[in-house]
């Protein structure tokens, strides 16, 4: 089975967006960032394994790069291993934002393409939503007729290319405008 990227985006944006406390604490000079930084990488690490992306396996490098730290005998211990967090979570966010851009990008292009079908669709003037019915069998209706129409299918299979079809419901369901069907 495909991975969702909606899941993939949302799950990067969200550990991407802990990164400013960790910067807080390195402008303090906490040595309690570098425990947090650490802490950091593991849980991103176990992010993109539980994603079952191989990025993972940067983040478990950075781990042991942190916690196998030697200061130099000549300087300040602190100063040395807090600059080598920051040096660290610096590429792990450069890393992490690689990641996410590959997966956002897709999904853009896939939701792209998915305004180009609705406008099709709205002018097929092929559906009209009842308020009882529920409103994701009427969104996978939606999918299918795009998906078996004959002059949308080119269009339906780009789509399905970049993301999965649980994917293509939840952006449906974000991008359809009910008032223009």
């Amino acid at each position: 089975m495909r991975k969702s990227i909606t899941k993939i985006t949302t799950d990067i944006k969200k550990q991407l967006s802990e990164i400013h406390i960790l910067v807080n604490q390195i402008e303090k000079k906490s040595t309690q960032s570098i425990r947090n930084i650490g802490d950091w990488l593991l849980a991103t690490e176990k992010l993109l394994q539980d994603l079952n992306l191989p990025e993972s396996s940067k983040f478990s490098v950075k781990r042991g790069e942190l916690t196998s730290f030697i200061p130099s005998d000549n300087g300040n211990k602190k100063k040395e291993h807090i600059h080598l967090a920051a040096t660290v979570l610096t590429q792990a966010q450069q890393d992490l934002w690689e990641t996410y851009s590959i997966y956002s990008e897709k999904l853009e292009n896939a939701s792209t393409l998915i305004n180009q079908l609705l406008g099709v669709i709205y002018q097929t003037k092929e559906f009209k939503y009842n308020t009882n019915e529920d409103f994701t069998v009427f969104l996978n209706r939606v999918w299918t007729f795009c998906s078996t129409h004959e002059q949308l299918r080119g269009i339906s299979a780009q789509i399905v290319s970049l993301i999965n079809r649980s994917d293509v419901i939840i952006i449906l369901a974000e991008k359809i405008d009910l008032e223009n069907l």
